[in-house]
């Protein structure tokens, strides 16, 4: 395998990781925060910056993908909390089958309910999270400068931006998940001097107007010419033969069927502890 197919691969669910490449040719180790981060390589943003010498903060409320990313990404700061516009509780509903949809928003869980076939909701355990700010991370971890933010919490977009201080972090480049907005936070990245500068059908990449990283995008050299679209990692690993594929779908069923144990065994203890609840008021 040659070492200009190994540079086109891309890890992202929609090229995300490439478009984002498309801003900073200039760049060659900058700095992330990813919230949402979900997997530390399956359909994740960050890890071909990652492998290209990047670095950031990944912030991820689900435990066990948090795990992950402390076994995978030891030279990133990995948080395990979730977002919001303020200090509070809240329920976080993990999917098991669909952990890409797991959220804390109250009207996308009653719509995956509405929908458990389609969208392989049917399996999920509630759990009570507290929740901080973005401003409260980032004066902690201090960045001396955020290249890229990425934004995928299914729902909860409105809250993560409006608990920033848009004052003192500000990234250059905003990638956010677009398809299904809750809340429109599109006006407060406008207010904040944010422009939409491009949309890959699923994400809308907003630009800070108080730099000049939207003069430096460069989609169709970068994207199209260079990389030619690019190669799913999916693709590149079913290239290098079945033994390296099959490796990867191992380790992926291991984690997954232990989570699977620990969701359905709490499942069966909260319905004997309502059940017994039940009977005892009866």
């Amino acid at each position: 395998m040659t070492s200009s197919t190994k540079e086109r691969v891309y890890y992202a669910q929609n090229r995300e990781d490439l478009i984002l490449e498309s801003f900073f040719g200039d760049v060659k180790k900058g700095f992330y925060v990813d919230v949402g981060a979900c997997h530390p390589h399956v359909a994740s943003v960050t890890k071909r910056f990652y492998l290209n010498g990047w670095r950031g903060i990944n912030i991820e409320p689900q435990a066990a993908l948090h795990q992950l990313f402390v076994l995978e990404r030891k030279n990133d700061k990995n948080l395990n909390i979730g977002l919001s516009d303020k200090h509070k509780n809240v329920i976080l509903r993990t999917y098991l089958y669909n952990r890409g949809l797991s959220t804390i928003d109250a009207s996308l869980q009653a719509n995956y309910s509405s929908n458990q076939k389609k969208n392989q909701t049917h399996l999920y355990e509630d759990t009570p999270i507290e929740v901080m700010t973005l401003k409260e991370v980032l004066k902690e971890q201090k960045p001396k400068i955020i290249h890229f933010l990425k934004v995928d919490v299914e729902g909860y977009e409105y809250e993560v931006l409006a608990g920033n201080d848009w004052s003192n972090f500000r990234p250059q480049v905003i990638c956010i998940e677009a398809n299904h907005i809750v809340k429109d936070w599109r006006p407060l990245l406008v207010k904040n001097r944010y422009s939409k500068e491009f949309s890959d059908g699923l994400n809308d990449y907003y630009v800070d107007t108080t730099t000049d990283r939207a003069k430096k995008f460069n989609y169709v050299d970068h994207v199209v010419l260079d990389l030619k679209g690019g190669i799913s990692s999916d693709d590149y690993e079913a290239s290098k033969g079945p033994e390296s594929k099959s490796k990867q779908i191992l380790k992926q069923k291991r984690i997954w069927n232990m989570e699977k144990h620990k969701l359905k065994i709490g499942q069966k203890l909260r319905l004997k502890l309502r059940t017994r609840s039940e009977k005892r008021y009866d």
